[in-house]
């Protein structure tokens, strides 16, 4: 606390305010006196009371060289100047090591600092009375914090030079603690950007804040055996009492890294590959569709029965090629998030999906909804809905069934369930579960019509790119199974880019 905030006016005399500021002085955690121009004790505080056992009124107008002695280069007590054997009069901010008398006898090592007292008589000073011990016990549980930390952090005093650094952050180099303390920052820098760094650590003591380090900027560190890596550095300030220090805490995002450019592989050949289904597959396959037209129309109507068969079956192929042509395009683009995000009428939503289905009569198909609008991405959940319901009906073992779609919300997830009355003995096989969910898998080749086992696939990579979740349940009890996934409420900057 600075003396000036606790001071009176300069015209009002000094002993005036003392008992209004004892209140105020109890309440510090730590030894604070005042001494008149005379080095005698005018003021003490309850905590300075307490560490030495004496009473206010046995300290009140007592020498300040009777409760405090200095200490010499071996540590003892030493002969003072001529003021009582105290401490310096000369008022001056600073730091000293002391002895501190206790009502017992006893002595205890204390660092004492002393400002002047603004606004009093002159020669009135604050004495602020510490365990020496103080700075070492709180040294020590910042040691303690740091070692605790998950991520490597380096403390750095106002030459640059390394004054503290945890194992995870010495062992992030190639180093142990004891070989980089002591050691400038630059030794962990490419030798690149040494001189640069030095610039960019002058401009930082000039205006510290908390921030991030080369914001927009790969950062790469120097390990021991030469090698870089790229890292993620935060920065921050602190007064230890013996001076400001900057504290860095940083992170290895190599694995991340990693998985950044694999993903971005992963996305580049999905984007050739979908140009080259796009356009150098549809054409040919256009192209022998229409040679076989050709064929049929220049055999005229004596075509021979098994002639038009085989021509009708390399049809059926070629339709059943561009079908799948189609749904790999659907499978490439549903790994993009959708960040479009408006307001969704999930009942006129569900009502145009089972209208575009064209849903047999003989099947039933109903929704229990919770919300009637919600705030989401239309197009993928839409796609999502449409792939189940018409899974449910086009792979039912009868030719009569029910569909029930149920809506409710976990958080910031809407939950939806698609459940069907297919397939006898429980539904689906557990077993299958995952395997149905792949491309090109279906459950069974018995089916009512071609199927490129893609629609499953194409709403688990909806869902997931959207930062849901697909399950599938078979019923215990009943027939058939159970679809259920979560789907976001809440835009998310990392999957669905910001605004």
């Amino acid at each position: 606390m600075r003396a000036e905030n606790i001071a009176t006016a300069p015209n009002e005399p000094a002993t005036a305010s003392l008992g209004s500021l004892e209140p105020l002085l109890d309440a510090l955690p730590t030894g604070v006196l005042a001494v008149d121009a005379q080095e005698k004790i005018r003021l003490v505080n309850s905590e300075l009371l307490q560490r030495t056992g004496f009473t206010r009124e046995q300290l009140l107008d007592q020498s300040l060289g009777q409760l405090i002695e200095a200490l010499s280069g071996d540590d003892s007590p030493s002969a003072l100047n001529g003021n009582g054997g105290t401490v310096s009069a000369e008022p001056a901010s600073g730091s000293q090591k002391h002895w501190l008398r206790h009502a017992n006898g006893e002595r205890s090592a204390v660092m004492v600092i002393r400002t002047p007292w603004q606004g009093h008589a002159a020669g009135w000073t604050i004495v602020t009375v510490s365990r020496s011990d103080d700075r070492q016990h709180a040294n020590n549980e910042l040691q303690s914090l740091i070692e605790s930390a998950p991520m490597g952090i380096v403390v750095t005093d106002a030459a640059g030079s390394i004054s503290l650094i945890n194992a995870r952050g010495a062992a992030m180099f190639g180093y142990t603690m004891a070989e980089l303390t002591g050691h400038p920052l630059e030794v962990l820098l490419p030798e690149r950007h040494r001189d640069q760094h030095e610039q960019h650590r002058a401009g930082y003591a000039a205006h510290p804040t908390a921030r991030f380090m080369g914001v927009g900027r790969d950062l790469t560190a120097l390990h021991r055996d030469g090698s870089e890596f790229p890292v993620e550095i935060g920065l921050n300030v602190y007064n230890d009492g013996s001076g400001p220090k900057v504290v860095a805490t940083i992170n290895d995002i190599t694995a991340r890294k990693q998985a950044e450019q694999a993903l971005l592989q992963a996305n580049a050949d999905l984007d050739e590959f979908t140009y080259v289904a796009s356009h150098d597959l549809k054409s040919p396959v256009r192209g022998i569709g229409s040679l076989l037209e050709w064929i049929e129309e220049d055999l005229g109507d004596d075509i021979a029965d098994e002639v038009k068969h085989n021509l009708d079956r390399a049809r059926i192929r070629v339709e059943r090629m561009q079908q799948l042509i189609d749904d790999l395009l659907s499978y490439a683009r549903a790994g993009r998030a959708q960040d479009v995000f408006d307001h969704v009428d999930l009942r006129a939503l569900i009502d145009e999906i089972i209208e575009t289905l064209d849903v047999p009569a003989t099947f039933s198909v109903s929704a229990d909804l919770l919300d009637q609008a919600v705030f989401t991405s239309k197009t993928p959940l839409a796609t999502v809905l449409r792939n189940l319901v018409s899974n449910a009906v086009k792979h039912h073992d009868r030719q009569h069934g029910e569909v029930r779609i149920r809506q409710f919300r976990r958080g910031a997830f809407l939950v939806f369930e698609v459940r069907d009355d297919g397939l006898a003995d429980r539904g689906i096989p557990s077993a299958a579960h995952a395997r149905i969910c792949k491309l090109f898998q279906t459950l069974s080749h018995d089916s009512k019509g071609p199927r490129s086992g893609v629609g499953l696939a194409v709403c688990k990579r909806l869902i997931q790119a959207s930062g849901g979740v697909l399950e599938i349940d078979s019923c215990e009890q009943e027939r058939g199974s159970v679809f259920r996934f979560t789907w976001p409420l809440v835009k998310r900057r990392d999957l669905h880019g910001s605004d």
